[in-house]
């Protein structure tokens, strides 16, 4: 195999101007990330680290919210399958094992929130656990 060197730089002049159109076109991006607040006037909710918190603990409770309704969910379906399971071993065992893993789930997580909520009351001074 023989290297052409007329078609490696007609390669290289290729690469180099599309990479140019493209940071031409990425400019612009670069203003917008030094805006103090967004097109329309909405003012970010996040000004210290104090609200990067309050934000992200509110986020985290949504997320475990919808994590507990999707458990309670699968229980529900586990239940639903043992009970039309109609005698039959594998539909029996696969219920079992919806049900195991969604109270092995609901357990996990548990001991998440209670785990960050200690390690926030150490880390905050003054704060208690709980």
């Amino acid at each position: 195999m023989t290297f052409n060197l007329m078609t490696g730089i007609i390669n290289l002049k290729k690469v180099a101007a599309t990479a140019g159109v493209l940071a031409l076109a990425l400019i612009p991006m670069l203003s917008l990330a030094q805006a103090p607040t967004a097109p329309g006037g909405i003012v970010s909710p996040i000004n210290t680290v104090t609200d990067v918190r309050t934000v992200l603990e509110s986020i985290l409770r949504i997320l475990y919210i919808i994590f507990f309704v999707v458990a309670a969910i699968f229980i529900v379906l586990a239940a639903f399958q043992y009970l039309t399971a109609g005698g039959e071993e594998e539909k029996v065992e696969k219920a079992k094992k919806m049900l195991i893993y969604a109270v092995i789930a609901i357990a996990v997580a548990l001991v998440a929130t209670g785990v960050a909520s200690v390690v926030r009351g150490l880390i905050t001074p003054g704060a208690s656990i709980g």
